[in-house]
């Protein structure tokens, strides 16, 4: 579904394109900075795999379209196109969902094998040992 969203996206636009690729960045640096995005561990890990999956559905849909334009070349005409919009619609789709579901399926796999709790309490601790959050010579005792 989140990349039916993305599919509508680049197919109508290109700056609604670039703003789905911006808000896919955006759910990644939530995950990094830890911020929560949704209640629970498990939910927000999710959220993530889903993200870089998509990204790389993108990526894998940009390859394919770039080689196709080194196929086909770069030369405009009339609209003589063999596709239809919905055509294009779903080839897109397809481009893109494909090789995410199979990348996502591995994610998730490997996240059902962890222990996000113990994960959780870890980085947790992590946070209440470190000092200062500035340069180091602001740890000085002179100050």
């Amino acid at each position: 579904m989140y990349l039916l969203i993305g599919t509508v996206a680049i197919t109508n636009d290109f700056l609604m394109g670039a703003m789905f690729i911006m808000a896919t960045l955006g759910l990644l640096g939530a995950y990094v900075t830890e911020f929560p995005i949704v209640s629970g561990l498990y939910p927000n890990e999710v959220v993530h795999k889903v993200a870089v999956s998509s990204l790389l559905g993108i990526v894998f849909g940009l390859v394919l379209w770039a080689g196709s334009l080194a196929l086909t070349g770069t030369e405009q005409s009339a609209d003589t196109s063999p596709i239809s919009p919905a055509g294009r619609f779903l080839a897109t789709w397809v481009a893109i969902s494909i090789p995410a579901y199979f990348a996502m399926a591995y994610m998730i796999n490997g996240l059902n094998k962890r222990d996000l709790e113990e994960e959780q309490r870890l980085r947790t601790e992590k946070k209440k040992n470190r000092k200062g959050g500035g340069p180091p010579i602001m740890n000085s005792d002179r100050l």
